[in-house]
């Protein structure tokens, strides 16, 4: 019997389906070249600012003869690099509390309450994803005018408020998957709207709102558009890296472009490095409560 047994179940895996390793080693490979070229452009920057301007003009692809960091020390010392950095962190962390903030609001509001006009809302927020923002900077720039907020690092973060995008529906999705219970239980606690949403409901969902406020963060760190448009004599770390390349391609100062590139970088990198799991769960995680 035993003999039945185990030639009948020898039989039935004979039918499994073996995996495909071909594919999965084309896949990657495919994958690792992919990573390469994400990797490679840092490389690039890395290896050409430890360069003199001779070495980067004549070995370009080459590995620097010895190392030169005079570039690093130039551009704290001539470029104001360190205001550069300031207002960027400033931008980018009022930025990020301010776009979490009214984002979890609204995500809040959509998902726990059905009142008139709520889906009209939702509907408008998928709306504002799809018209592209090129279409709209003409009369965004006339109405910032209108509003004096031109070159005005304070008020110009009204920007930063708009409840709606991507994140509006990853937050979505977190608090639609938050149990009403707690709130119920709240209530007969006596708490009110607000005590239930900073105390109860942000809590909940800190998961979703530690990853959005991380891609956001780093959405406002790396802007560009923002500060060139509305902020002309205010210099972040895009619009100066903007201006050292001019200067480069006037001067050939191309090393210390590259180290102020270098320097621009690593701190995101190294955030990303500790804060990728997290956000890569916790994203995948409000798409699926959604």
């Amino acid at each position: 019997m035993n003999g039945m047994a185990k030639g009948k179940l020898k039989r039935i895996s004979d039918y499994s389906p073996k995996r495909p390793r071909a594919v999965f080693i084309i896949v990657f490979i495919l994958f690792m070249i992919y990573a390469l070229s994400l990797i490679f452009p840092f490389f690039y920057i890395i290896n050409n600012s430890l360069k003199t301007n001779y070495e980067f003009l004549t070995r370009v692809w080459y590995l620097p003869q010895k190392p030169n960091v005079e570039n690093y020390r130039l551009i704290f010392q001539e470029y104001n690099i360190l205001s550069m950095f300031g207002f960027t962190l400033y931008f980018a962390v009022v930025g990020t509390i301010l776009s979490i903030f009214t984002s979890a609001t609204m995500a809040y509001l959509l998902s726990k309450f059905k009142f008139f006009g709520s889906s009209f809302l939702f509907v408008v927020a998928i709306t504002f994803m799809v018209i592209p923002s090129l279409g709209t900077t003409a009369a965004a720039y006339q109405l910032m005018n209108n509003l004096r907020l031109i070159d005005n690092p304070v008020l110009i973060m009204v920007t930063y408020c708009g409840p709606f995008g991507a994140y509006f529906l990853l937050l979505y999705g977190y608090f639609k998957g938050v149990a009403w219970d707690y709130a119920e239980a709240a209530k007969i606690d006596g708490a009110g709207n607000f005590t239930i949403f900073f105390r109860i409901m942000m809590p909940q969902a800190v998961a979703g709102l530690t990853a959005v406020a991380f891609m956001q963060f780093i959405g406002i760190y790396n802007d560009y558009f923002m500060p060139y448009m509305y902020l002309p004599s205010i210099q972040t770390l895009a619009t100066g890296l903007q201006s050292l390349s001019i200067n480069a391609s006037n001067t050939g100062a191309y090393t210390e472009m590259f180290a102020a590139m270098a320097i621009a970088t690593v701190p995101i990198i190294i955030l990303f490095m500790f804060m990728q799991k997290t956000v890569i769960n916790n994203t995948i995680a409000g798409g699926l409560k959604g």
